[in-house]
């Protein structure tokens, strides 16, 4: 069985917390992830920013960090960066659009 690969990184750049995914962000990973995940944007408590210029699948689970994500930044609006267009049609099909940044 082949190892897949995934993981998120974090950096703060110029007042925000940049989150880089990488790998498959299926129902397994996005589990494994999503309390580390929150953690870190409930820690900042800032602008929140998710790269997903290496991320190559997503699932439900993972749009539910996100709609978590969003929530708990709600005044700063979370940001989608760099999704394939699958993903961007992703957030839009489910209305993800209208509570967060698409870019």
């Amino acid at each position: 069985m082949p190892r897949v690969f995934f993981m998120v990184k974090y950096e703060e750049v110029e007042g925000r917390l940049i989150c880089y995914f990488e790998g498959r962000m299926d129902t397994a990973n996005s589990t494994k992830l999503e309390d580390e995940v929150f953690d870190h944007v409930l820690r900042k408590r800032i602008p929140t920013v998710f790269d997903l210029k290496e991320v190559n699948f997503v699932s439900s689970a993972f749009f539910r960090i996100c709609i978590k994500a969003a929530r708990a930044t709600k005044e700063m609006k979370l940001t989608i960066i760099n999704a394939a267009p699958f993903v961007k049609d992703g957030f839009k099909i489910t209305g993800l659009d209208k509570i967060m940044d698409i870019q």
